[in-house]
C-alpha cells in the first residue's frame, strides 16, 4: 500500500477507534468490484472458482493499470469508507467483471443494480451511534486524499458471521479467503 493512502486510514482507524465499528486490517482494505449474486461461497466448488477466474483473466486482458484518488473519508450508517474517484475505469473494470460473472456462471451471476459510488471500505458499524460527531472528527483528517493504484483484481470466499459484540448487540463480520489473483492485463 501507498505511504500517503497508509498514513490516510491510519488516522480514519485512529478517528474510528471509539466507534462501534470493526476496524479492517490492511489485509482486508477493499473496494468491492461485484459479488457473484447466484450462490453462496460454501455452495462453489474448485472448477467453479476456477471458471471464475479463467473468465476474469479473458474479461481482464484489455485493462490497463490505473490510480484513483481515495479520499475523503466519510461515516455512514454501515460504517466508515474512502470515496474513489474518477469513477469511470472503476465502473469499466466493474463491466468487465460482470462480464466474466455472465460467462462463467450465466445471468443470474450479476444483479442488475448500479453498483453504488466506488469506494474502498475502512470499517463496519456493529451497533447505533452519533455519526456527527465521528464525520467531524473525519473531516478533521490531513491530508485527506491519496492516490491508490488499481493493478489487478483479487476473487475472493467471503463469508459472513454473526458476532456476539456484548450481551445485547451481534454484528456481523466479514471474512474473506482469497481465491485468485488477476493482473489487469492478463494474459490467457
Amino acid at each position: 500500500m501507498d505511504q500517503s493512502l497508509a498514513q490516510l486510514v491510519r488516522s480514519c482507524r485512529e478517528a474510528m477507534r471509539p466507534y462501534p465499528i470493526t476496524l479492517l486490517s490492511d489485509e482486508l482494505l477493499h473496494t468491492t468490484i461485484e459479488m457473484v449474486a447466484d450462490t453462496t461461497a460454501d455452495r462453489m466448488t474448485g472448477d467453479d472458482r476456477d471458471a471464475l477466474a479463467e473468465a476474469m483473466c479473458k474479461h481482464l486482458k484489455g485493462a490497463v493499470p490505473f490510480q484513483v484518488m481515495a479520499g475523503s473519508p466519510i461515516a455512514n450508517k454501515a460504517g466508515a469508507l474512502l470515496d474513489l474517484s474518477p469513477d469511470a475505469p472503476l465502473v469499466d473494470l466493474r463491466s468487465r467483471v460482470r462480464e466474466a460473472f455472465r460467462e462463467a456462471r450465466g445471468t443470474d451471476a450479476v444483479r442488475e443494480r448500479d453498483g453504488g459510488r466506488p469506494h474502498m471500505s475502512l470499517g463496519y458499524s456493529w451497533d447505533t451511534a452519533s455519526s456527527d460527531t465521528l464525520q467531524s472528527a473525519l473531516r478533521r483528517i490531513t491530508p485527506s486524499h491519496a492516490p491508490f493504484h488499481v493493478d489487478h483484481v483479487q476473487l475472493f470466499d467471503v463469508q459472513f458471521r454473526e458476532r456476539a459484540r456484548h450481551p445485547e448487540a451481534a454484528a456481523w463480520e466479514i471474512s474473506w479467503q482469497p481465491v485468485a489473483t488477476i493482473p489487469l492485463g492478463c494474459s490467457t
